[in-house]
């Protein structure tokens, strides 16, 4: 499927790249780009008569600021159509913005506080959407009810920090790959977003500081090397560790199998003492019972993880209803008791559907059935 282009590009480009664009269209000007690029992604806007070095580009080369205008165009960040908050005082407000794009089509980027209720967002993780829906069908999320509608471009990606950023009045810590979409398929997009998130000229976040999940495209774990990707944190969706539950929850699972995925994050580059993020979505009588624990321990065995133990997040499409927090509690003792580190997620936001899971807008509907079709 092809990424549809946006009118504010200038967001998907590094440093260098929006450079050479404004050196083929008004000249030689490094220190000047520099700065422009800075207020690009410092505020959502690029308006050459508001930096005072473009002025003195002016008095050097008269007529620079209205050619680079011309050049330019409109540049604007997606429209904040609602924001929806859920406040908890001991972890602070968690935020569910959506966003209008240029053709109508409206994504979900939720702002998760991780201070310990500190309301000045000073450190804040941004949860991001890489598509308009998605194909994967996963039985537990909400997003699975769209089907895939399209991809989103770089610029798209990138823009939904800058809302955020702007929302939470700082430049937030994190960024995590895992709102609407499945970013493995749409891969390109996503490296490049992540190319002008860590670009130092720009918002300059540390790729330890982004995080990528899947559910499972082991097709295209082997392009993160490629693509500048081994410095960024990986996540991987399991719920499961039985191929025929897991087939029945993701049907990515019947064209990568768990033993498929386990070579693949055995291949996987990671750097010194990092870990796989493996998230398992806790679901009452459907993957709780120690039986399918047991087996989830089997699975890791041999591999660098932190088990993410995510409470099921209810959602309008099914019946499941989360484990209880004494049988979550055990999960946690019996995978500790055996060595596997182990978290449990603690829910945030989930009163406005921005919880793990809940993110979408069935309106929004590609219309008919999907199947998972991988290249």
């Amino acid at each position: 499927m092809d990424v549809v282009a946006t009118t504010s590009e200038l967001f998907g480009l590094t440093f260098v790249e929006f450079s050479a664009r404004l050196r083929a269209a008004v000249g030689h000007h490094p220190r000047f780009h520099r700065a422009l690029y800075r207020q690009l992604m410092a505020t959502g806007c690029c308006d050459p008569a508001m930096e005072p070095t473009w002025q003195e580009a002016e008095q050097t080369c008269p007529g620079v600021i209205a050619r680079l205008v011309d050049h330019l165009g409109a540049v604007r960040l997606p429209q904040v159509v609602t924001e929806r908050s859920a406040h908890d005082p001991a972890i602070g407000t968690t935020r569910k913005i959506i966003c209008r794009l240029h053709d109508g089509r409206e994504i979900e980027t939720v702002l998760i506080p991780m201070g310990g209720g500190r309301e000045d967002g000073g450190h804040a993780t941004v949860c991001v959407s890489s598509q308009v829906g998605c194909k994967m069908g996963c039985r537990f999320c909400h997003t699975a009810t769209m089907g895939l509608i399209r991809h989103l471009s770089a610029a798209e990606i990138v823009a939904q920090v800058l809302i955020a950023a702007q929302v939470a009045g700082v430049k937030p810590r994190n960024v995590v790959f895992m709102g609407m979409g499945e970013p493995l398929d749409n891969l390109d997009a996503v490296a490049q977003a992540v190319r002008v998130l860590s670009d130092i000229n720009g918002l300059g976040l540390a790729q330890r500081h982004i995080t990528i999940s899947t559910v499972g495209r082991i097709d295209q774990l082997s392009r993160f090397a490629e693509l500048g990707l081994t410095r960024v944190n990986l996540a991987v969706s399991l719920t499961a560790a039985d191929d025929a539950l897991r087939s029945e929850l993701m049907p990515v699972n019947r064209v990568h199998d768990l033993a498929a995925l386990k070579a693949a994050l055995l291949a996987h580059p990671l750097g010194r003492d990092r870990r796989i993020l493996v998230s398992y979505v806790l679901m009452d009588g459907v993957n709780d019972a120690e039986a399918q624990i047991a087996r989830l321990v089997d699975w890791c065995r041999g591999l660098p993880v932190l088990v993410n133990l995510i409470p099921f997040n209810p959602i309008p499409s099914r019946p499941e209803r989360p484990s209880t927090g004494e049988r979550t509690d055990a999960i946690r003792a019996q995978l500790l008791a055996v060595g596997v580190p182990v978290r449990v997620r603690r829910t945030k936001g989930d009163e406005v559907m921005a919880a793990c899971g809940q993110l979408g807008d069935a309106s929004q509907r590609r219309g008919g059935p999907q199947r998972v079709t991988l290249p």
